[in-house]
């Protein structure tokens, strides 16, 4: 109700606003205050913003408004859409030649590319938006120094605490620099409290606990984000000094804010670090809670990917080099070695084209056609559940308006994407529809030829095959990406659904699919 609230009086001072002079930096400024204290509530404001920088042809602010969503996807750990309208952002900011809104973009690129284990990407996003700002010696331009020096510390080692604390002071000297003493403050928060944490991974906790009382004193109290940043920051130089009971007290504080505005970058450092706390304080109970709260976490929004590269190709590349020099070594001159050499090759390409076309020809099938219909398979939890005492099948009897309202329900669940959740169950939907297991089954069985298993597989490999087909960039990310996409516990559990479902390997299937829409 309050939501609703909120929204039907961000509604009306939308339309008060339409009818008098827009004003943009004003209004843009408040869309960013709230960003840190309710993404949602920002989203609002920034909605109309690029709604009237459209209307009146106002490229900085339409690119700023599009940084600031970016900004607000990734307070919301989501990945994709960050990028996307960081990408969205740079696009205008080339388009009308500001080199302040391409900084911003760089700059967003560069910290979500961070938290994907991109370092490569990250750094060279990091270093194209410090060279657009390098020369500019206005508010803005300091304060876009700093941002991107904060952002450099993601790229560094957990050891490289020079390199730390001279990215932290180089962020505090650029904020000093404006002039503006409200944002000023607002930005020095931050600053403080990431030299308060460097400082204390070095022991020095007097000169750590100074920052962190210029942060707290610099603060809001609706300043959310940042007042949870330092908490956990306190907490942690609290850990370093072995009062593991003090710091308890402020991750406790930390997580309860970023629980309530959901700041989920933010609850996964927090729960780690509470899982530390307690092994300090021999609470085993605690710390088995809250490392499955963190793995939870982590598992859920992809969290500090760092994915393996591609080993198949690497893989035939060392059997096609250990099978060539073994060719050399038992030949017993160069006639026979470039005879072998030649049938191998001509095998492995033989090979390795019908197997490309095979790929291509069956994608092809797929892109036309869809997936091709399974096959119902016996749930082995649904066969135990239809048996009574005397073991003898029974058939679920239920009225056509709940099997009406259960096919209504998965249709819901279906639009919402819910399949994707990694800890779905039968037990957890049947909960959420308010129903027995029984009913869903029967429904899901009767009306999807399904089982339980088979029906969320197939909805989760549809959805990322329709990802795959319609949008590029989908086929750039690492297989690990895609399985946390789509809820699976691990890449190799997504390969072999995914393989069951349309017959290859994901990156074949990317393979050809490419092949294809090159074609």
């Amino acid at each position: 109700m309050r939501k609703k609230m909120i929204f039907f009086l961000f509604l009306a001072i939308s339309n008060f606003i339409c009818s008098q002079n827009f004003n943009f930096e004003n209004q843009y400024q408040y869309a960013r205050s709230l960003s840190s204290k309710n993404p949602d509530s920002s989203e609002i404001v920034l909605n109309m913003i690029i709604d009237s920088a459209e209307r009146k042809k106002q490229p900085r602010y339409l690119a700023k408004a599009y940084y600031l969503k970016s900004f607000n996807s990734y307070l919301r750990s989501d990945a994709q859409t960050t990028l996307d309208l960081a990408e969205k952002a740079l696009k205008i900011s080339e388009q009308y030649n500001y080199p302040a809104g391409k900084a911003l973009a760089y700059r967003m690129q560069g910290t979500q590319y961070a938290k994907l284990g991109l370092l490569k990407e990250s750094s060279q996003s990091l270093n194209k938006a410090l060279a657009e700002v390098k020369n500019e010696h206005t508010d803005e331009s300091h304060e876009l120094t700093g941002m991107i020096y904060n952002s450099f510390l993601i790229l560094l080692n957990q050891n490289e605490y020079q390199k730390k604390e001279f990215y932290s002071k180089n962020a505090v000297q650029e904020f000093q620099k404006v002039k503006n003493v409200s944002r000023r403050n607002e930005l020095l928060v931050s600053a403080y409290t990431n030299l308060g944490y460097t400082l204390s991974e070095t022991g020095k906790f007097p000169e750590a606990q100074s920052y962190f009382a210029k942060a707290i004193a610099l603060v809001g109290n609706d300043n959310h984000y940042l007042k949870a940043s330092i908490f956990t920051d306190i907490g942690f130089s609290l850990s370093k000094q072995n009062k593991p009971d003090s710091a308890v007290v402020y991750y406790q504080k930390a997580l309860k804010i970023a629980e309530q505005y959901g700041f989920n970058e933010k609850k996964i450092e927090i729960t780690k670090n509470m899982e530390e706390a307690y092994k300090m304080l021999a609470d085993p109970q605690n710390v088995q809670k809250f490392k499955m709260k963190h793995l939870e976490l982590k598992d859920s929004i992809a969290y500090n990917q760092k994915m393996a590269v591609n080993k198949t190709l690497s893989n035939k590349e060392e059997n096609f080099d250990r099978k060539l020099n073994e060719s050399h070594t038992v030949s017993k001159g160069l006639i026979a070695a470039c005879l072998s050499l030649l049938i191998i090759l001509g095998i492995v390409m033989f090979n390795s084209f019908r197997l490309r076309k095979k790929h291509k020809e069956a994608v092809a099938q797929i892109y036309r056609q869809g997936i091709a219909p399974a096959t119902y398979e016996e749930d082995p939890l649904d066969a135990a559940e239809e048996l009574p005492e005397n073991n003898s099948p029974t058939e679920v009897k239920m009225s056509p308006e709940t099997e009406k309202n259960i096919l209504k329900g998965l249709e819901t669940f279906e639009e919402s994407l819910q399949f994707n959740h990694k800890n779905i169950s039968r037990y957890h939907l049947s909960n959420t529809m308010n129903i027995n297991t029984k009913y869903l089954s029967a429904v899901i069985k009767k009306h999807k030829n399904f089982n339980f298993n088979q029906y969320i597989n197939h909805l989760r490999i549809n959805y990322i095959v329709g990802k795959l087909k319609n949008d590029p960039q989908f086929r750039k990310y690492k297989i690990n990406h895609l399985s946390e996409i789509t809820g699976y516990s691990s890449h190799s559990a997504f390969s072999i659904e995914f393989k069951k479902i349309t017959g290859m390997h994901p990156s074949a299937f990317i393979k050809a699919l490419d092949d294809i829409s090159q074609s």
